[in-house]
């Protein structure tokens, strides 16, 4: 934690919340403690955070205690800084990769590289040979995220503020209200701040000018950014 840390302000250190969890749930079982614990980790607000911590020290003192030790900012949502466009909280991706090269693992240095080299290589082609019959501005999993959003934004009414580029907006439902700023690309909610992927709040701005979702989705989803990519890998 400390070599992390000396790297620089920048360097965020997270932790992966299910195998924290499976280490504290050894001294801290239960459901509800279960609950309590994933609730603040998805929290993406503080306020959000903070109630649900309190809803875990409700439950028990010494099993808030412990969670107290981490910083926000390596396990929850809430903390994490919102320049990376990255929120996930689990490390399946390499998980997934040391499956894949388990049977490399054995083999003499040169072999392991060479292992290595075939596998990341073929994924590679395959990727963009799947990219290139692909129709769409944005890649297919954010396509599924955006679209979502358009659902869950039912319901919602957004307030124009009156600033001559149609970029702030209160949106609200009559109970909760959430400030967005288009030009930011900002939501009090967070979402789109973390995961650079329109929420429901901001696509009722976006709907108010009559303009596109997908053009305000970061550009690391892209097409044209992530083709780019998978041609300069190799």
């Amino acid at each position: 934690m400390n070599t992390i840390t000396s790297i620089g302000d920048h360097v965020e250190h997270r932790l992966c919340v299910r195998h924290l969890y499976g280490n504290w749930r050894k001294r801290h079982a239960g459901e509800k403690l279960k609950e309590a614990l994933w609730r603040s980790a998805r929290a993406n607000t503080m306020i959000e955070f903070n109630k649900a911590m309190e809803s875990l020290k409700m439950l028990s003192v010494p099993a808030w205690e412990e969670m107290r030790q981490y910083a926000p900012g390596m396990w929850s949502r809430a903390g994490y800084s919102t320049h990376t466009n990255y929120d996930l909280q689990v490390n399946n991706m390499r998980e997934a990769f040391n499956s894949a090269i388990l049977d490399l693992r054995d083999l003499p240095i040169i072999s392991l590289v060479e292992g290595l080299k075939f596998y990341i290589t073929n994924r590679i082609i395959k990727l963009r040979d799947y990219m290139l019959r692909y129709q769409g501005e944005i890649c297919p999993m954010i396509r599924k995220i955006v679209e979502k959003a358009k659902r869950d934004a039912v319901g919602w009414t957004p307030i124009w503020h009156g600033d001559s580029e149609y970029s702030h907006f209160s949106i609200t439902d009559g109970t909760d209200t959430y400030a967005v700023n288009l030009r930011e690309r900002t939501c009090a909610c967070r979402k789109w701040d973390l995961t650079g992927i329109t929420c429901a709040h901001a696509i009722y701005g976006i709907f108010y000018n009559q303009a596109n979702p997908d053009d305000y989705v970061a550009h690391w989803y892209r097409l044209v950014y992530t083709m780019y990519l998978l041609s300069n890998e190799h």
